[in-house]
């Protein structure tokens, strides 16, 4: 009995002891295993690693420049579209028609700049101070009435006085005046991804390059760059952070269902704002002198390419796309009636053009 005990132990050690083998065999075989079916596989031709840098090098490049000529574009419409908004609508500031941004590795690769540091001329409007002053997209931006700049913040003019600003260009340093005027300003800038959309927000606004390349011409983007701008002068966003901290309040009593209650509370609220901004949007962009009939199109491919744009869900915060096809047309209806359109507005006082 006891040699019997002793067996059983002895081959359940054994067998402790082949578990473990093999576990340790076989996670020492799976790499070379793995290795060995990369190897198997059909991957066709080899890719060499310089040819792969030279090209990851070139579409760099070119999304660089893509991303330059998308902004400049944005800021043309919406520097159009400001220029022509009532009196008060905006902050004024001084400018000389120029867009500034911050210096980025790969901005001065493609302007060839010395560094990274400070900041580029992106673009220089026609007809503008900074075109007649002689300066030009690529320059880079050292000092202003003799303070450095280092980044867009540091980038301040004074209207009706006669400013300097310090340049580099072909890695030469020169010197010209200006003297800005006062216009309505907004900061726009771009975000590189690709989700189709623009915001408005307390520090300007922002468009992606979906939104770039999903509308397909300046008629369209002025469709949106004015609803966007509506949202700013109609004080929206102020306007918007207060309810929403209402509704949350209120959703809090509700427990587990508070981020449902939430939404019923809000949507309905943001929607009515929505509908607000495409209408004063629409005028904006026609006094400015864009066909805002494009935003027919526009809205319509919204519907077909975006199916979720539809919705008529009351947790929805913005109408559906089918609602805002049919205002574009009484919108555009109602500008060629020449009848007096956002007469109730302090800041949108006058006649349609």
């Amino acid at each position: 009995m006891f040699e019997l005990l002793c067996l059983e132990n002895k081959k359940s050690v054994f067998t402790k002891d082949s578990e473990v083998m093999i576990v340790k065999i076989i996670t020492c075989l799976l790499p070379v295993v793995f290795l060995i079916a990369l190897g198997c596989a059909n991957t066709g031709p080899v890719i060499p690693g310089e040819e792969l840098e030279k090209l990851e090098s070139e579409i760099e490049k070119q999304a660089t420049e893509v991303y330059i000529h998308d902004w400049a574009k944005i800021w043309e419409v919406g520097i159009r579209i400001l220029d022509n908004l009532p009196d008060g609508a905006v902050t004024k500031r001084a400018v000389i028609g120029a867009l500034i941004g911050d210096n980025s590795e790969e901005i001065a690769e493609l302007f060839h700049l010395p560094s990274d540091k400070g900041c580029v001329v992106i673009e220089v409007a026609q007809n503008s101070i900074a075109k007649d002053a002689g300066i030009k997209s690529g320059d880079l931006i050292k000092a202003v009435n003799g303070n450095e700049v280092d980044d867009h913040g540091d980038v301040v003019f004074e209207a009706g006085k006669t400013n300097t600003i310090v340049l580099e260009r072909d890695g030469l340093k020169f010197s010209c005046n200006v003297k800005p005027k006062e216009a309505p300003y907004v900061r726009i800038s771009l975000d590189q991804t690709g989700n189709i959309n623009a915001y408005a927000g307390l520090t300007g606004i922002q468009f992606t390059l979906g939104m770039v390349h999903f509308v397909e011409n300046d008629n369209e983007l002025a469709v949106i760059m004015g609803h966007e701008l509506a949202h700013i002068t109609s004080r929206h966003i102020p306007k918007n952070a207060g309810v929403a901290v209402l509704c949350g309040i209120f959703s809090g009593i509700t427990g587990p269902f508070a981020p449902l209650t939430f939404k019923s509370l809000y949507a309905p609220y943001s929607r009515e704002k929505e509908r607000e901004a495409d209408y004063v949007g629409l005028i904006y962009a026609h006094r400015a002198g864009y066909n805002i009939e494009k935003g027919i199109e526009l809205w319509k491919r919204f519907a077909l390419e975006i199916p979720r744009s539809r919705s008529k869900s009351f947790l929805h915060n913005h109408p559906p796309s089918t609602e805002r096809i049919i205002r574009v047309k009484k919108v555009a209806e109602l500008v060629k009636s020449g009848k007096e359109i956002l007469q109730n507005d302090k800041f949108h006082q006058g006649n349609s053009d």
